[in-house]
């Protein structure tokens, strides 16, 4: 009688995000933090301070061959400034921080979404945003946004490569999974 060999293969999540520079970071941090202590005794959901591009469950079996299409892709693509600019509202649900010029994240993205056409349950970020707070109440949005739609913030960096983030099956911490730097190399395909 001959045996059966099976291998697990796991789902895992993806993430693909731009991460600003420390020094971005730490003043993204401290808008958060001083949402969170105008705003005290609400439950506010913030999340890292990160510009969300795509994210994606996947099988492990296929991860090599889908990081090196999304790393052809950093690999054509040319660095970029970012620049944060002031506060935005989504459905009145979400206060962020806004980018000012979204043709590159935007190019980028589609690029993306290309890339990951036959990847099923892909989501791509539409919106490129930093967010402060995330799923407040209705009486939560009234009360900030009536102060953070007036407010200013300004930041800017050279968005020099993105990140591929890995959240393992059965596991709740992301890890980084491959750095892809923009490289602005002609690509053959």
């Amino acid at each position: 009688m001959q045996e059966l060999i099976t291998t697990y293969n796991p789902l895992n999540d993806y993430r693909l995000i731009i991460d600003p520079t420390p020094a971005v970071k730490k003043k993204i941090a401290e808008a958060k933090t001083l949402f969170d202590e105008q705003y005290k005794g609400m439950a506010i959901a913030g999340g890292p301070a990160f510009i969300y591009l795509a994210e994606f469950s996947q099988n492990e079996a296929e991860e090599r061959a889908t990081t090196e299409q999304i790393d052809r892709i950093a690999l054509g693509f040319m660095p970029f400034k970012l620049h944060l600019k002031n506060f935005g509202q989504h459905e009145q649900k979400e206060i962020y921080i806004g980018i000012e010029n979204l043709i590159p994240l935007q190019l980028l993205s589609d690029q993306i979404g290309t890339a990951l056409s036959l990847v099923p349950q892909v989501r791509i970020n539409n919106i490129p945003r930093v967010t402060v707070a995330k799923g407040l109440q209705a009486f939560q949005f009234m009360k900030s946004w009536e102060e953070y739609e007036k407010k200013s913030f300004s930041a800017t960096f050279i968005a020099n490569e993105m990140l591929l983030l890995k959240r393992m099956e059965g596991f709740s911490s992301w890890q980084i999974l491959k750095r892809m730097a923009f490289q602005n190399l002609v690509m053959t395909y």
